[in-house]
């Protein structure tokens, strides 16, 4: 392949992998579970700080709902990440960086802040898009 080919295709994986990230800030500060998972392989792995690994989109999808149903006043109300590098090799991704967030336990509530640490690989799909296969952060 030549040099302008690979430039090329790097640029249209990392429109896309863009893409996946605006879903993710959209869905995350909207606290819509279903567009989230959008973004996910159906055979996602989190690894969440102190929780057992979850496994599967709709698994952790709807232990997600439950959570949210017990929680029913918490909300993200600031979501920034910051991807400080993508690598990308044969249909995958690996991608690094931190996080800053606030959010409310109930309506009306004090904000409080958090920050943390991501590491993501990522899935390139059979139609150039991009999802998360195992996701992983700390605070």
């Amino acid at each position: 392949m030549s040099t302008e080919t690979v430039d090329a295709a790097y640029a249209q994986d990392m429109r896309e992998i863009e893409k996946l990230h605006s879903l993710d800030i959209a869905a995350t500060l909207s606290g819509d579970q279903v567009a989230l998972s959008t973004g996910w392989t159906d055979d996602i792995v989190i690894l969440g700080q102190g929780e057992e690994p979850e496994v599967g989109r709709q698994t952790i999808l709807e232990a997600r709902e439950r959570r949210s149903a017990a929680l029913p006043g918490f909300r993200v109300v600031t979501y920034a990440p910051d991807i400080k590098d993508v690598t990308i090799t044969d249909g995958w991704a690996f991608e690094w960086g931190t996080f800053t967030a606030g959010y409310v336990e109930a309506a009306g509530g004090e904000e409080k802040p958090i920050r943390g640490k991501l590491l993501r690989v990522l899935k390139k799909q059979a139609d150039g898009s991009w999802k998360v296969a195992i996701g992983m952060w700390n605070m």
